[in-house]
């Protein structure tokens, strides 16, 4: 009979981030036929399961909150990995989605699309919230920007569970709303995750706040419900939490062989999925609006630059350089950059083949489509896909 390494697994699988790292260590489990793979999926993990005392585990991966539930999975004596980033300084090796790159994905993206004034809206005292308003604050001052920050009155005794805030308002409450109302605008804003950016969305509907020409608003995680579920729809910043999961797999595999390994491990983000809460150019010359929003609705097309004058009455000149004034490119440059995204966003979320991809662009032939890409990143659009 077959001997089988038997793998708990504590990670909440209702949200995008649980189920990414469950495909991780499921593409690992699927080259080791003598891993067998015990779940837990429930959403809070504030204590150990019963079931996992007597279980004969040999490993375990888990999602730990909390310092009560590090103490007991340690005190199991098996190799373990911690796929949250809480437990930083213990004896067990942990991987973090890393906040820093995140947040500068972000405040990159805002950047570009004009905005002078930032907020981040998160859940204070919760570990990966604060986490990342610590390195919004300390990028967003860095370029001078005017800088917003959510503090509700009062506090919830939440600890580090994010849960305790989700029951107690899952609206985010009065205090969300009377803080949105208060920002300068337009404002571009980062929430901690993609259930804070919702309650965001929710509330600015119910305050008649207008998305996203007055405030931007940006998620984390892209679970693709959650955003759907938001009105207009989510903007997210996707983590690589399938290589989360995969590295979390390896790690537990190295302790088991007695091997050598690293405690802390920081996995970069891959993207941001574009949608419609970010889908607006922030300039203060009505003429670089009209023309942001023209390339933005006609990147389909193939339209060009003097066509794109001609339709506003302007010359090229007068409008590149209202351009680089209020944005820092030229209308080109948005073009490539607006354009270059299209044809990223059909590569990812479509399996059409190339020759439909390019027309759908705007394309004269896939050839060109492929040079265009090519020249843009360094890739072709197969590897593009492909990774």
């Amino acid at each position: 009979m077959q001997k089988f390494i038997h793998i708990g697994l504590l990670v909440d699988a209702s949200r995008a981030y649980g189920r990414g790292v469950c495909r991780g260590v499921a593409d690992f489990a699927e080259t080791h036929d003598d891993w067998l793979i015990i779940p837990h999926e429930r959403p809070e993990l504030s204590d150990l399961p019963p079931w996992m005392k007597g279980a004969g585990l040999d490993g375990v991966i888990a999602y730990i909150p909390n310092e009560k539930l590090l103490h007991k999975i340690v005190s199991m004596g098996i190799p373990a990995v911690d796929v949250h980033g809480l437990c930083k300084g213990s004896r067990i090796p942990v991987i973090e989605s890393e906040a820093v790159s995140i947040v500068a994905l972000a405040l990159d993206f805002l950047a570009k699309a004009g905005f002078r004034h930032l907020a981040y809206c998160g859940y204070p005292g919760v570990f990966f919230s604060d986490q990342r308003e610590m390195a919004f604050r300390q990028q967003a001052l860095l370029s001078s920007q005017s800088l917003h920050v959510y503090k509700p009155q009062v506090r919830y005794h939440a600890g580090s569970d994010l849960y305790q805030f989700e029951k107690k308002s899952p609206d985010g409450g009065a205090a969300l709303a009377a803080w949105l109302r208060s920002l300068p605008k337009p404002i571009g804003l980062l929430a901690c995750n993609d259930i804070r950016g919702l309650q965001v969305m929710n509330a600015c509907r119910e305050q008649g706040i207008r998305v996203p020409e007055e405030l931007s608003v940006m998620g984390i995680d892209n679970d693709d419900v959650i955003c759907r579920l938001a009105r207009p729809t989510l903007s997210s910043i996707e983590p690589d939490v399938r290589r989360i999961g995969y590295l979390a797999a390896e790690l537990i595999d190295t302790q088991l062989g007695g091997g050598k390994f690293s405690l802390l491990h920081s996995i970069a983000p891959l993207r941001i999925v574009e949608r419609q809460s970010t889908d607006t150019v922030v300039a203060d010359h009505p003429l670089v609006k009209r023309a942001a929003r023209i390339i933005r609705n006609g990147v389909s097309s193939g339209q060009s630059v003097e066509q794109i004058c001609e339709s506003l009455n302007t010359s090229r000149s007068t409008l590149d350089k209202l351009f680089h004034l209020h944005l820092g490119r030229s209308v080109s440059a948005e073009m490539t950059r607006v354009r270059l995204q299209y044809c990223k966003n059909f590569l990812i979320n479509s399996e059409q083949p190339l020759t439909e991809i390019s027309e759908s662009c705007g394309f004269s032939s896939a050839t060109y489509f492929c040079r265009f890409f090519k020249r843009e990143t360094g890739l072709t659009p197969e590897t593009f896909r492909r990774l």
